[in-house]
């Protein structure tokens, strides 16, 4: 495995302590924000410079400890256009790009640009640009010898409509290598550069003749995996984890569907059978290390209502049966103890028996042991009851009495069951004190959101969870984790019923393939962009032992919409890396998110050790480095010794050591030293 182009003349560096800090170059917020995303999906420390037409002074770039940053971005070229002052031009002066240079040779680091035009700086001869028509022109990767931990696939091509570029040739192969390349179209009838590796008597850079947006395109933030990985030589304080959490609401319940009107679905034990056996069979097709299953959120009164019109005495009368409560916008912040109780006033305490949950064929098949534990479990509430203007009573019932019920029929014990987490019914209740109380008077610490609602998320950081506060929600302290809602709607069991509503409702257009492949891009954005938050469907979405065949990705089968996307996202992911797709269940989901935003309040960093133009050893420390908090460092070679800290290497991944400060930095020597 090569970490060191064979062709390039390495510069000589001595001896050097460097930071691994990221240097990011841009010209405003918003470009230092898409430059840094995959820097923040990785959690990769990285310092921004942002350099406004009139320009702007270098940060100190070195000091008497060595260098201050181990690589350096730089967006655009940072480039305006002066008019008759100078044209189109970058705001950093020659003598600031020299200085960048100079650090560079220095202490090995290197550099990486995108967005810029092809040319003699790139060792490179423009061909045009593409395409202001929107005419489609894939790019792909041909050559990741240079960055072997990417993972990244050859020949796999993205889309880049409504990305402008630059197809490009090599004019100088003593320098310049390709590594992506743009695909023929009617304007460029044979395969052009994308993208290459220079190196310039030592000093190494990467370029992209491409236009970068993380924020709405899934291509930027696939390709950007590459240049990070390159950058850092596959070592860094991080890690890269992708994970595909699929939850399930409504299960037990019955749904009116959009489309055909007056129509009402519930799933049955044959539907979950071939659910079942289909993740199986997903698993099979996955990359080497990965973990897929599926999460559901459970509503016991859903079963008991099953069950009493089988035998309303067995089932002492009947289900729960709770009055209409008011309806209110989204973020509806309930004055605490207002309210009416929507609950009768008995029974007070759970009061059913097997006799009863038994009667029901769908609790029958969640009984069995080996169904519950292929799903991950975890409560719905006991009705669904809107809690936006619910009483404190009323959610405390909603929760305690799904506890019982979880308990009464084993789901509690699932090999997957989450005790302390909640899907709130609708997400509701999220600005109701008294029933975020109920709820953690039950054990509920935390649950999960809707990243459409920006009340919801975490306002520093996307990878963080959100925390209730009494000023905001009355109620302190309930972790509410992001999860993204997709075009799979709750109330449709058809690909029809869920087409239509998307056009309907949203916007949409074509047919169901096009909402596909919406999803498809909107949730490799997700992925790719390292976004940990899962994903909504609801038990009508399951329908699929008497559905019609549908094709997705070429085959043709009987699959419910449910299954259609997850094909059709695990299929496009497989084919464009080969790192594993891990999902987690809800506790541990929510532990992650927590996690990650205890160890970046350390404010972790890595250096390293150059000697003779190698990396020797890499030191970790934080500025709290007493904060206890686990911090992820990636290795492509291993370490001589792990120190006894946690391990961690799934698949084709590299290792991660999972460091925990105890007051003083941790140094690991390098089995194998990397050549910068």
């Amino acid at each position: 495995m090569s970490l060191s182009p064979a062709w390039q003349t390495d510069a000589a560096v001595a001896a050097a302590n460097v930071q691994s800090t990221i240097l990011v170059i841009a010209k405003d917020a918003a470009s230092v924000s898409i430059a840094t995303s995959g820097l923040n999906g990785y959690g990769i420390p990285f310092s921004s410079l942002i350099v406004p037409e009139g320009g702007a002074e270098l940060p100190e770039l070195n000091s008497s400890s060595g260098g201050n940053f181990g690589g350096i971005v730089v967006a655009n070229e940072v480039a305006y256009d002066y008019g008759d002052q100078g044209g189109f031009r970058s705001a950093l002066t020659d003598d600031q790009w020299n200085q960048l240079y100079a650090y560079q040779l220095e202490y090995g680091v290197r550099m990486v640009l995108y967005d810029v035009y092809p040319g003699p700086k790139y060792g490179t001869k423009a061909l045009g640009t593409c395409c202001y028509d929107g005419e489609e022109q894939e790019v792909s990767f041909t050559d990741i010898n240079d960055f072997p931990t990417s993972g990244i696939k050859t020949g796999a091509g993205v889309s880049t409509q409504n990305i402008m570029h630059y197809p490009a040739t090599i004019s100088n192969t003593s320098t310049t290598k390709e590594i992506a390349q743009f695909a023929p179209n009617s304007k460029f009838q044979e395969p052009s550069t994308a993208a290459v590796i220079n190196n310039f008597n030592g000093r190494q850079q990467m370029a992209w003749f491409i236009g970068v947006d993380t924020s709405w395109s899934a291509t930027s933030n696939y390709l950007q995996h590459a240049w990070i990985t390159w950058i850092t030589h596959g070592l860094y304080a991080g890690y890269r984890r992708v994970n595909l959490n699929t939850q399930v609401d409504d299960m037990f319940l019955d749904t009116p569907l959009y489309h055909p009107n007056d129509s009402i679905f519930r799933v049955r034990p044959e539907d979950m059978s071939i659910i079942k056996d289909w993740v199986s069979d997903v698993n099979k097709n996955l990359n080497p290390g990965s973990d897929y299953f599926v999460e559901v959120g459970h509503n016991g009164n859903g079963n008991i209502e099953y069950s009493a019109k089988i035998d309303a005495d067995a089932c002492n009368g009947g289900a729960i049966e709770t009055k209409e409560v008011p309806a209110t916008p989204p973020e509806f912040k309930k004055p605490l103890g207002t309210g009416t109780d929507a609950w009768p006033e008995t029974p007070k305490t759970y009061n059913w028996s097997s006799a009863c949950t038994d009667l029901d064929p769908l609790m029958k098949w969640w009984s069995t042991p080996e169904n519950r534990d292929a799903f991950g479990i975890i409560s719905h509430t006991f009705t669904h009851l809107s809690e936006n203007n619910a009483t404190y009573d009323d959610v405390y019932k909603e929760i305690s009495f799904n506890i019982e019920w979880l308990k009464q029929t084993g789901q509690d014990q699932g090999a997957r069951f989450t005790a302390n987490g909640l899907i709130p019914p609708a997400i509701t209740g999220l600005h109701n004190g008294d029933a975020l109380r109920a709820w953690a008077d039950n054990g509920i610490t935390n649950c999960v959101g809707d990243n459409s609602r920006p009340a919801l998320m975490n306002k520093d950081n996307v990878m963080y969870p959100y925390i209730t506060t009494v000023e905001a929600d009355g109620y302190a302290g309930i972790q509410v984790n992001p999860r993204w809602a997709t075009r799979i709607y709750y109330n449709c069991d058809s690909p029809e019923c869920t087409t239509k509503e998307w056009i309907d409702t949203s916007a949409g257009s074509g047919d169901f393939n096009n909402l596909l492949a919406a999803e498809k891009s909107d949730t490799m954005r997700n992925l790719f962009g390292l976004n940990h938050a899962g994903y909504m469907f609801h038990q009508a979405n399951l329908r699929v032992a008497d559905v019609e065949p549908i094709t997705v990705n070429g085959v043709t089968a009987k699959l419910s919409i449910f299954q259609a996307w997850v094909e059709t996202i695990v299929q496009e992911f497989v084919r464009l890396v080969d790192w594993p797709l891990i999902t987690l269940k809800h506790a541990d989901m929510s532990d992650q998110f927590a996690a990650r935003q205890a160890r970046d309040a350390c404010k972790y960093r890595m250096s390293y050790r150059i000697e003779e133009s190698k990396i020797t050893s890499v030191t970790v420390d934080a500025e709290d480095s007493s904060c206890g908090a686990e911090i992820p460092i990636t290795f492509p070679v291993k370490p001589t010794s792990t120190n006894d800290f946690r391990t961690e290497q799934r698949g084709k991944d590299p290792l991660t050591v999972w460091v925990k400060l105890s007051g003083l930095p941790v140094t690991f020597d390098l089995s194998s030293p990397i050549p910068v």
